[in-house]
């Protein structure tokens, strides 16, 4: 099955939209991130050019000598930082992940955090990360408004007005670019590069390139490559969202393979993760057009930060600290 194509040209973050194209693209977009949980994005308006420099500029820390790397080591305090290969494994009946990652938090872009940038490895990461991220930011924001268009919740801006912390502290959204290295002679060739896993945030926006690997499970048991298209960006539920929408949308399972006679190729590919702000209550039923105005009060509120960092302590097999 191939997944939805939606283009995205008309909601472009620089174009006015009419209320009545938000609607028409929000519906579509229900339609398929009800369904599939995945769709491409055409028109996203995120040039070739903004990621070919982020690829370049990642590929500064990927290409330095182990040791040098590893001095920016991902920091549990605040989740940013490089990943080196085979630390991480989404999938606990496989082998470690076959990959090395530069994960770069929301915090990162807030001053008065002091992210320890790589800049002596890559000297414009930083400044081409920031304006990188502030391009998908405003694509997430808008696509999170036809959603809640697409919906028909009674206030549209619900899910934006959610995320309002994106790129400061108190929200966990982030970038992380990956490369999956050629397997070394000698090595055995492990069948998944990235564990089977559902992403945990609201939405994720993910970037591949030509050599493929990706698969998606849409009925739960099934795996169907998804075929990389030029130009396009790739959008999926977490399973954030699809707690908060009572299971209206799907967060479906994916992983990357090996795909036979690729071995020695690089893959590259880059994940933008957005997470609502860590004080949102995700429980909190949605309310609908027509719906009594008055909330309900929820008993056991559980916030989006709660629910994200349980997920992310399994996965890291380390206690998680708030940022």
């Amino acid at each position: 099955t191939m997944l939805p194509v939606i283009d995205f040209e008309s909601c472009q973050p620089n174009v006015d939209v009419s209320n009545e194209q938000l609607k028409e693209t929000g519906k579509l977009l229900i339609d398929a991130l009800s369904t599939a949980g995945f769709l491409y994005l055409k028109n996203s308006g995120i040039s070739r050019k903004s990621i070919e420099a982020m690829r370049n500029a990642a590929e500064g820390i990927f290409a330095a000598p182990v040791e040098e790397k590893e001095k920016y080591a991902m920091d549990p305090k605040t989740f940013c930082g490089y990943v080196g290969m085979t630390s991480e494994n989404l999938d606990p009946e496989h082998p470690t992940d076959y990959k090395e990652a530069f994960h770069i938090a929301s915090v990162a872009l807030d001053p008065t955090v002091g992210m320890k940038w790589p800049h002596d490895l890559s000297p414009d990461f930083a400044s081409v990360s920031a304006s990188f991220m502030e391009e998908y930011k405003a694509l997430s924001l808008r696509i999170l408004k036809a959603i809640g268009v697409g919906m028909k919740l009674k206030d549209p801006d619900y899910f934006t007005k959610a995320h309002n912390f994106m790129h400061k502290q108190g929200n966990m959204s982030g970038l992380r670019v990956l490369r999956y290295p050629p397997v070394p002679e000698g090595v055995k060739t492990p069948d998944q590069r990235l564990g089977e896993h559902t992403d945990w945030a609201s939405i994720s926006l993910l970037i591949v390139d030509q050599v493929g690997g990706l698969q998606v499970s849409i009925d739960g048991e099934n795996y169907e490559e998804v075929q990389p298209i030029e130009d396009t960006v790739l959008l999926n539920i977490g399973d954030t969202m699809q707690f908060w929408t009572n299971g209206k949308m799907k967060s479906k399972k994916h992983r990357v393979i090996l795909p036979k006679g690729r071995e020695k190729m690089t893959r590259r590919s880059m994940g933008y993760f957005v997470h609502a702000d860590n004080e949102v209550v995700i429980n909190q039923p949605l309310v609908y057009e027509g719906d009594p105005d008055v909330a309900e009060v929820v008993k056991n509120p559980i916030t989006s930060q709660e629910y994200v960092v349980g997920k992310l302590n399994e996965a890291h097999n380390l206690t998680a600290k708030a940022y």
